[in-house]
């Protein structure tokens, strides 16, 4: 591994992997915020490579990782009171007039069971970012360079969408929620957008995926509306639109900086 170390014009040390891309060797010179939080540093152990010419470095320290960028991007906002963003970083979600946020409103990967009576064997599920409030749970699955996961372990037909949507939905239900799922990729992931999209657009195709064990869904159509897509240029320009109209006293320009880096 020695040998394969570099060094960028900033004097940090990174290894080109075997598909070519940049992996810092420590995986803090890939983060903007907090790099020395318990939880990122948690994360960083648990995701590692297992072989070629990054074997043992934190995936965290990819130029592609979808960690970092999620960390990197919420962890900044969160340092700022969410009625400043929300709703500008998510419009499609409709806070009631009473609603408050849950402290700690936002979560990092944290983990979540499948509903009970899903017979198919599976694990549990490491949402990217929850968010929740007195009212809703939602969960966040962000993408960058690659198209969502198209089947899980034990089952070849089960892709990332749906798996999110039945087990947050279960969340939720247990917590007496409504769900939502945003899907936060790039324009050009487009298997993934496309699937989210048939999702959306017909409850008989979620239902056709979990019906068979989820008869707590009342409403699949109510469900299908809470569906989303959100892109990575819209998070930049919303950050943009509220730096420019002052919302907040956090300075935003680390941040669009660094997504305007990742994203042109």
């Amino acid at each position: 591994m020695v040998e394969s170390i570099e060094k960028d014009e900033t004097g940090q040390k990174f290894i080109y992997s075997d598909t070519g891309v940049k992996v810092f060797v420590d995986f803090k010179d890939n983060l903007i915020v907090d790099p020395d939080d318990p939880l990122i540093a948690s994360q960083a152990r648990n995701w590692r490579y297992s072989k070629g010419l990054v074997k043992g470095l934190s995936c965290l320290g990819s130029e592609n990782s979808e960690d970092a960028m999620t960390w990197n991007v919420f962890k900044t906002l969160e340092k700022s009171n969410p009625e400043r963003w929300f709703s500008e970083i998510f419009p499609q979600i409709i806070l009631d007039k009473d609603e408050q946020f849950i402290d700690p409103m936002l979560k990092f990967w944290d983990k979540y069971f499948p509903p009970l009576l899903r017979s198919a064997p599976e694990g549990e599920t490491h949402a990217d970012l929850t968010i929740e409030t007195s009212n809703k749970l939602i969960f966040v699955e962000a993408k960058y360079k690659a198209d969502i996961s198209k089947k899980t372990k034990h089952d070849p037909n089960r892709d990332q969408i749906i798996r999110n949507i039945d087990v947050g939905s279960w969340a939720a239900k247990k917590r007496s929620k409504e769900f939502y799922f945003i899907l936060l990729t790039l324009k050009t992931n487009t298997y993934s957008i496309d699937k989210l999209n048939y999702y959306k657009s017909n409850p008989s195709n979620i239902i056709e995926e979990i019906g068979s064990y989820r008869k707590d869904i009342k409403d699949y159509a109510a469900l299908c509306e809470n569906i989303h897509v959100i892109c990575w240029d819209q998070i930049l320009t919303s950050l943009q639109n509220i730096q420019a109209a002052h919302k907040t006293a956090l300075n935003y320009t680390n941040l669009i900086d660094y997504l305007n880096d990742k994203l042109f």
